[in-house]
């Protein structure tokens, strides 16, 4: 596992408005990023290196971690007296399951050496299924939404150019694809047979994709309604809502206005747009922490927004392509 951990230094700490006993650090971790965390007052100082754990980052069950207990030992956003807390602080540890870590460098990767997991969202295993295999990443990508703090390189190059902006729904992946030979339906790391109780291949059946979809691409959404992330949509039943359609063939995803409207014409439900084809001159953190809080129309906190240029296009080898999670959402 990669990016959830990082060797960070601590290059601003600020009082908190009404907390006598917590602080706000800032550390930057190289290409990990910039984040802000809470942490006790007294027990670092600038300057410092530290351990950084990400959003999603899981920890050992370890004597050192035990306070996480109640958090089943997962790292997630929040906010404490409306200050950002997007990362846990830790004193560099000396040691590791894996032996001495020495000569820290801020930047260093250490999710492997810290023993961290990635917490992915699971189908319940009534809506799950029978695996036919793994995932097929030799023809499609996964879903992996970079957070936009260790994202600045996209946010410089996205300046100028034309944006959306979306609501990230809070469900299960899933993916249906299509070739000249085969139909298949997944999660973000199976592909099941062919199952009426299987919630992807229900989707793919109640939208009658394997006639409908053109073959050589592939649909990215998030499975979203009763029984799944406690169903925040408020849904009647189990549904998709799109987010990415994939040229399996050219090996890139289509552009926004082509996406739309190919998820329009299979009569499917894209995720909600809130942005559409402005230009974007966003270049503090704060706009962005603020455009992703807000509601879903049920009501709940929505778990954040994606944002990516009108015209596919990549920094540094990745696409450009970031999410900004909404720090008063809790799941």
């Amino acid at each position: 596992m990669k990016r959830l951990a990082y060797i960070g230094k601590i290059v601003e700490i600020k009082t908190i408005k009404g907390a006598d006993f917590i602080v706000s650090a800032t550390v930057v971790c190289g290409s990990g990023g910039k984040w802000m965390g809470t942490v006790k007052k007294g027990e670092f100082e600038v300057g410092q290196l530290v351990d950084v754990f990400l959003q999603d980052a899981i920890l050992p069950e370890t004597e050192e971690y035990e306070f996480l207990r109640p958090l089943h030992f997962r790292i997630a956003m929040r906010k404490f007296k409306k200050v950002p807390s997007e990362c846990l602080i830790m004193p560099l540890a000396k040691n590791c399951h894996m032996g001495n870590f020495i000569n820290s460098h801020v930047g260093d990767d250490i999710s492997e050496f810290r023993g961290v997991k990635k917490y992915i969202k699971q189908l319940p295993a009534n809506l799950a299924g029978i695996a036919l295999g793994s995932f097929p990443t030799n023809i499609i990508p996964k879903t992996d939404e970079i957070n936009f703090q260790a994202a600045q390189h996209m946010i410089d190059k996205l300046q100028g150019q034309k944006y959306y902006c979306t609501v990230k729904a809070d469900g299960s992946s899933g993916t249906i694809y299509k070739t000249n030979n085969h139909f298949g339906c997944c999660s973000r790391n199976l592909e099941f047979k062919p199952s009426e109780t299987t919630a992807v291949w229900k989707i793919a059946n109640d939208y009658e994709l394997e006639k409908s979809m053109p073959a050589g691409f592939a649909i990215q959404f998030e499975m979203v309604g009763p029984g799944i992330q406690k169903n925040r949509l408020g849904l009647d039943k189990i549904d998709a809502r799109v987010f990415n359609v994939w040229n399996i063939e050219k090996r890139c995803y289509l552009d926004a206005a082509d996406a739309f409207d190919f998820i329009e014409k299979l009569n499917m439900a894209a995720v909600d747009i809130l942005v559409w084809n402005k230009t974007f001159n966003i270049t503090d953190d704060q706009t962005l922490r603020k455009m992703a809080e807000g509601k879903y129309d049920s009501g709940y906190q929505r778990e954040g927004i994606v944002i990516r240029p009108m015209i596919e296009n990549f920094s540094e080898g990745e696409r450009l392509s970031f999410k900004v999670i909404n720090l008063l959402y809790k799941d």
